[in-house]
């Protein structure tokens, strides 16, 4: 939660906490009165607390989603204008590490649903791995590729992750 946020929240909190104290220096009609006024406060405070931390989460998961598309593109762009087969592998291992990470983070959401969304979250995700698996496969099975079959193999292994990319995009927007 941001810190404004938390910081209005928590001052909010004290001024009830000040509106209650006040309160119990009425007679018993006014009590009564004021603690409807109390009540509907803090069910307020409350409300506004637990949408905070909703949208908190929502961005933070945003955030992380952009980080994990920077990686890959920062990745792609190095694989994209390797200068040498071990400059283009490197930035391809690189790239299918950023996978592992990605998909690991998404077999944890996926375990965190129920029912049928569960077992759809998770073949999407055991789909996804099997297409990177295959990518990393086909990468090691090329070993040093010389002279004119490596921009053939680059592009192979370019499309090969441009595939896995956009059925992961596919695959989250479902």
């Amino acid at each position: 939660m941001a810190t404004a946020t938390n910081d209005y929240l928590g001052e909010a909190r004290r001024r009830i906490a000040r509106l209650e104290v006040q309160a119990q220096r009425g007679t018993a009609d006014a009590k009564s009165r004021m603690q409807r006024y109390i009540d509907t406060l803090r069910l307020d405070e409350e409300s506004a607390r637990a949408s905070a931390h909703e949208r908190a989460a929502a961005v933070d998961e945003s955030l992380e989603q952009l980080e994990n598309e920077l990686e890959l593109a920062e990745h792609r762009v190095a694989a994209e204008f390797a200068a040498t087969w071990e400059q283009f592998t490197a930035a391809i291992d690189a790239e299918l590490h950023r996978w592992d990470a990605y998909l690991g983070r998404m077999q944890t959401k996926a375990a965190a649903k129920t029912g049928a969304a569960r077992e759809q979250a998770e073949a999407a995700v055991a789909k996804l791995r099997r297409r990177r698996i295959s990518i990393g496969k086909s990468l090691a099975d090329l070993g040093t590729t010389p002279g004119d079959a490596w921009d053939d193999a680059k592009a192979r292994v370019l499309a090969q992750l441009d595939a896995l990319k956009s059925k992961a995009d596919t695959a989250w927007r479902d």
